[in-house]
């Protein structure tokens, strides 16, 4: 099956700051939902990662009206390059997203990616409650 749907658990959540300068007007359809996962805040850098694991993370599964187009934007976000070298500071994957009515749906998100140099001195802070959000509101 295709994805065209980009689940979200950051800063691109539809109340957040890159929400406004990335996908603002380029989103049919938001539905809160949730991805298994381990969520940290890069304390450094001012945004969250997460990596696999078994906690609820919660976030936005998005439909945009122009997905490859959006995906773009996004990748270069998420400083993510199709060959997955070490250079990428996020890799795209495929995720299972539950939504609120208990359905599942496959989307594609971004993965902190441990391994590249570009993350090798971050300061990660787990966000035990899965809801970067909520630890940024505090």
């Amino acid at each position: 099956m295709l994805i065209d749907k980009i689940f979200v658990y950051g800063s691109l959540r539809s109340d957040m700051f890159n929400y406004n300068k990335l996908l603002n007007g380029k989103v049919s359809k938001v539905y809160k939902g949730t991805i298994k996962g381990q969520l940290f805040h890069l304390d450094n850098k001012g945004y969250p990662a997460v990596i696999p694991g078994n906690d609820n993370i919660s976030g936005e599964l998005m439909e945009l009206k122009d997905f490859d187009k959006s995906l773009v934007e996004l990748d270069k976000l998420e400083n993510y390059t199709e060959d997955n070298n070490l250079n990428c500071e996020y890799l795209r994957k495929e995720v299972k997203v539950k939504l609120e009515d208990g359905s599942i749906e496959k989307a594609y998100y971004y993965e902190y990616n441990p391994e590249s140099n570009i993350n090798e001195n971050d300061n990660l802070i787990p966000v035990y409650y899965g809801d970067w959000k909520v630890y940024m509101n505090k």
